[in-house]
Parts: C-alpha cells; structure tokens; sequence
C-alpha cells in the first residue's frame, strides 16, 4: 500500500508542476481555463490518495466541494468565452 502511495504521489506532482507550468506559458483564457482544470484535478485525486491512505473519511468531503467549486468555475469561464466570442 506504501508503495502504490508513494508512487501515486510522484505522478500526480509530477501532473501538477507540468499543469502549472502549462498555466503560466498560455495566452489565451480558455487554454488557461483547461490547465487549471487539469491542476484542481490532479488535487483531487491527491485528496482521493491522501483519503485512501490515512482513512479520514473528513477528506472525502473537501474532495466534493472541491470538485463542486471545480465544475461551477469551469462552467462560469466557459459562459464567459461564449460571451466574449459572439
């Protein structure tokens, strides 16, 4: 279990620092809006190891507000694009 733990958190953090980076060298906002999909991601599902290593079900309650704030980000820049393009 150790292992499958510690080599889950080395290529999620490997996933974020590659997103961030992602993040910082786009122009445009819609590709900025996938990369910080992709880095809110990669924090759930190291909330989801964290969860499943130490047994706090707790966690798995930030896990769904997180994902809730997530989805309700990603649908507000997509409104937003929508309306900047027409």
């Amino acid at each position: 279990m150790i292992v499958a733990v510690v080599v889950a958190t080395v290529l999620l953090s490997a996933a974020g620092i590659l997103s961030i980076v992602h993040v910082a060298r786009s122009t445009s906002v819609p590709d900025r809006a996938v990369g910080l999909d992709l880095v809110t991601s990669v924090l759930v599902n190291l909330l989801a190891v964290l969860t499943a290593w130490s047994y706090l079900p707790a966690v798995a309650v930030r896990i769904l507000l997180l994902t809730l704030l997530a989805f309700l980000g990603s649908v507000a820049v997509a409104r937003f694009v929508d309306r900047t393009r027409a």
